[in-house]
């Protein structure tokens, strides 16, 4: 990596394991209004925050813990009960699905997602496009058909052919190629790091 660029990449510590990593892999918490744990997943609520691992088995640790408890106390400006609501996992990885599928649009609005089968074949087969976006619930055999032939593809299925349709504002979107540049590099990052929150830090 460059080292202008290295520097550039912010780290921080993760509040149950103690691993230092870059904050894209991680996940911001900050104390709300009303004592409230509150997730942070742009990084962007004022105040002092805390940093967890993107994992969901960290996030029932911190909680069966009470690590979010201690670090509630420690950025209290005056005494009272820190709340973490209950439901808190679910509650994040519904607001890390929406964060993906959010910058997948804004992909198809910069012009950084081809759709339509015939035309994301021919994109990786012209080397346009190394990433494929592709409905969960697509017919069986669908993916080996669309990658046949063709090396180095990376697939990702985590989203249905209603979610995918509704980033897309499409009626039937199932097969995207995602092309080169600088919003197609932001959903490739929030999806990395939703699916280290699933426990599947590479796609099957």
């Amino acid at each position: 990596m460059d080292r202008a660029v290295a520097k550039a990449v912010r780290e921080r510590k993760c509040l149950v394991t103690g691993e230092v990593l870059p904050s894209e892999r991680m996940i911001r918490f900050v104390l709300g209004p009303e004592n409230v744990i509150v997730p942070d997943l742009a990084a962007r609520l004022p105040g002092r925050g805390c940093w967890l691992k993107a994992d969901r088995k960290l996030l029932d640790r911190a909680v069966d813990k009470k690590l979010f408890v201690r670090f509630g106390h420690k950025a209290m400006d005056r005494p009272g009960q820190v709340q973490v609501p209950d439901g808190l996992a679910d509650q994040v990885e519904q607001l890390m699905r929406k964060r993906c599928l959010e910058h997948l649009a804004l992909c198809n609005r910069a012009g950084q997602l081809v759709g339509g089968f015939e035309k994301v074949r021919s994109r990786l087969e012209n080397g346009k496009s190394h990433v494929v976006v592709m409905a969960s619930d697509v017919a069986a055999g669908s993916r080996d058909k669309l990658c046949r032939g063709i090396e180095n593809i990376r697939v990702i299925d985590i989203f249905t052919r209603e979610e995918l349709s509704r980033a897309m504002g499409l009626e039937n979107a199932v097969h995207l190629a995602v092309l080169p540049g600088g919003m197609s590099e932001g959903f490739l990052r929030e999806t990395d790091r939703y699916l280290s929150w699933l426990g599947n830090p590479e796609d099957q």
